[in-house]
């Protein structure tokens, strides 16, 4: 890139100074590096993101069908149970959308173990702004107060902890791509975008072929230089990440014919990853889950049963793809939406805005299980919405710390706060791990439970360790610290005093392992 057309974009960049510009098709933000972080273990895992922006009615996506209520307040939009599909024995019910498309969809990856259905996903004081909310869940940061910036994402925090010197030195692959659109609030963080938007690589190729600049970096530490150096880094991986897209574009396959729209973003996504492209976390999209009109009728034709069709045959073919090619066992993949709808249709055979919903994860590392109850109809919360049963950042703190291999402190400081992963995937991890506690799934044990509030944990270390023990709440959160230090090796109690009523986590950290012990408080 020539001297003139390089300070172009680095001056308009500089004077937008917190604002987002673009440099050969890719999305780009004028900020200042922050410090060192330590970076995490590097593997070939792989993130699949399907945002479902509009906030997809969960309760018609995995229906508690034979549910009075359910019929009751649903007259017009429900799904009769004969025309659901029951998961293996229990009274939990797929829409017939997400089974009847490729391959039978959602229910084949049941059966084979490879989908993980998390019921009651939601977060505190929900907030049923479209734009807001989905900020929320991008950020993994939960405020609604409206005076709090939330400015980066959760993906882009990790990343910048990961690689500790970027912008300066960045990967020779992207770290995360969107299919689509502008770059996801995901992919931000407070040193730059870390991530890419592409829809075609060919025109992405083009954008960014000749950016690299001529100039050096400039010296010193002033705003306009950071400002400079910044810009001209962007450039260089403009030039240098549609290189490699292309080559990768080129190169990787398709093993069968995927249906129009939707599917068409996880072709290019199986594409790119058969061709070699070693991002991390890929994004695709899917909007019209607004369904305030029309979303079904009694003979489930309407919107959402089309968009779950949609969905569901794009993630089926994906897979298939996945596992023709053997990329199948690194990858796993999961859906995001703002919010659900409420549990009462509307007077518009539709549904409005409501709070919990439904997160399908699926993969072949994924402990295929239905985690969470189906939602308590008679009992809402204060605005008449369904009750959440777990934090939507239990998943990522899984993502992070099981299948990037992230650790717990590492986890804390991208989300903000202490949050027990939700055990959905399979470890990736190669090292033995050496056991601390005897018999360590049945070992822990805290009595009585339920309790009055007072109880007693008990368990034997087969070796001295430093112990932690917490209480978390059953949707995932620290309430507090029960015990830190040394122990020698033999049985051990300890007290664990609560409160409040509700149901909880006791959890024992030691020697890198975490074992937990759900029990109750009633009075």
């Amino acid at each position: 890139m020539k001297r003139r057309t390089f300070l172009k974009y680095s001056t308009a960049a500089t004077v937008a100074a917190a604002g987002t510009s673009m440099i050969g098709g890719l999305p780009v933000r004028a900020v200042s590096p922050l410090g060192l972080l330590d970076s995490a273990e590097e593997n070939d895992n792989i993130l699949i993101i399907v945002q479902m922006f509009g906030g997809n009615d969960g309760l018609n996506t995995i229906i508690p069908a034979e549910d009075d209520t359910y019929q009751k307040i649903r007259p017009s939009i429900r799904v009769p149970a004969e025309f659901a599909y029951r998961i293996a024995s229990s009274q939990t019910f797929m829409h017939p959308a997400l089974v009847e498309s490729h391959n039978d969809g959602f229910m084949r990856l049941w059966d084979d173990g490879r989908l993980a259905v998390i019921q009651g996903i939601g977060y505190e004081n929900p907030n049923l702004s479209h734009f807001r909310s989905t900020d929320i869940w991008l950020s993994g940061i939960n405020s609604s107060d409206p005076t709090v910036r939330l400015g980066d994402g959760w993906v882009g925090r990790y990343f910048a902890h990961r690689h500790p010197d970027f912008p300066q030195v960045t990967p020779d692959h992207p770290l995360a791509v969107q299919i689509g659109g502008t770059l996801s609030l995901a992919f931000r963080s407070e040193r730059g975008d870390t991530g890419i938007a592409l829809t075609n690589p060919e025109d992405f190729f083009e954008l960014g072929q000749g950016l690299s600049p001529d100039e050096e970096p400039m010296a010193g530490d002033s705003a306009f230089a950071q400002e400079f150096n910044f810009i001209r880094t962007i450039a260089r991986d403009s030039d240098r990440y549609s290189q490699v897209v292309k080559d990768a574009f080129d190169k990787g396959t398709n093993t069968l014919d995927y249906d129009k729209g939707f599917a068409k973003q996880l072709q290019l996504v199986a594409r790119l990853i058969s061709g070699g492209l070693r991002a991390k976390v890929y994004m695709v999209h899917m909007g019209g889950f607004d369904t305030h009109v029309q979303q079904q009728d009694i003979s489930q034709q309407g919107q959402h049963p089309g968009l779950l069709k949609a969905f569901s045959a794009g993630v089926s073919q994906f897979m298939q793809d996945a596992l023709e090619q053997g990329f199948a066992n690194r990858v796993v993949g999961m859906n995001v939406s703002e919010f659900g709808r409420r549990p009462y249709e509307n007077g518009s055979h539709g549904t409005d805005h409501g709070a919990a919903s439904v997160q399908l994860v699926w993969g072949s590392k994924v402990k295929g299980f239905v985690y969470g109850e189906n939602p308590d109809l008679k009992n809402l919360n204060a605005n008449g919405d369904l009750v959440y049963q777990f934090d939507y950042r239990r998943i990522y703190a899984e993502v992070m710390q099981t299948w990037f291999g992230a650790s717990e402190a590492d986890s804390e400081a991208i989300l903000g706060a202490k949050i027990i992963p939700l055990p959905i995937l399979q470890s990736t991890a190669t090292s033995v791990e050496i056991p601390v506690v005897r018999n360590a799934e049945a070992g822990l044990h805290i009595a009585p439970n339920p309790s009055q509030g007072e109880s007693t944990l008990t368990f034997e270390l087969v070796q001295p360790a430093r112990v932690e023990v917490e209480l978390y709440s059953s949707r995932g959160t620290l309430v507090t610290p029960v015990y830190s230090g040394l122990l020698g090796m033999g049985y051990h109690t300890l007290p664990v005093a609560v409160r409040q009523t509700g149901a909880y986590y006791c959890v024992l950290k030691a020697n890198g392992r975490r074992l937990m012990v759900p029990f109750a408080v009633v009075r």
